[in-house]
């Protein structure tokens, strides 16, 4: 996960964001999106510079790990990532990803 960040400079919730105050403001801060907000959110501030990536590290719950398996996480998080490049709702999106 750090290796795709690093690369594309796009964060997602399975990671922590640190944003200044003013840059969070002038990229409009999350967007009111059921899913994907955390990717549209990196976009945004990708506009302004490039992301600085922290090697400290964060506890996030691997409960969908867990629960789910690598592999088939994998294959569903790109999954939605890909439907949402497309153009897919954010609403039908979070319904995929399991909230209701």
């Amino acid at each position: 996960m750090n290796m795709r960040s690093r690369l594309t400079g796009i964060a997602t919730g399975d990671q922590a964001m640190f944003v200044k105050r003013d840059a969070f403001d002038k990229a409009g801060g999350f967007p009111p999106i059921a899913l994907m907000e955390d990717i549209a959110l990196s976009a945004r501030l990708k506009r302004f510079g490039q992301p600085l990536c922290l090697t400290a590290r964060v506890t996030t719950s691997d409960k969908r790990w867990r629960n789910n398996g690598a592999l088939r996480t994998v294959l569903l998080m790109w999954s939605l990532r890909l439907r949402y490049f497309f153009g897919a709702d954010p609403d039908r999106l979070a319904r995929a990803y399991g909230y209701h």
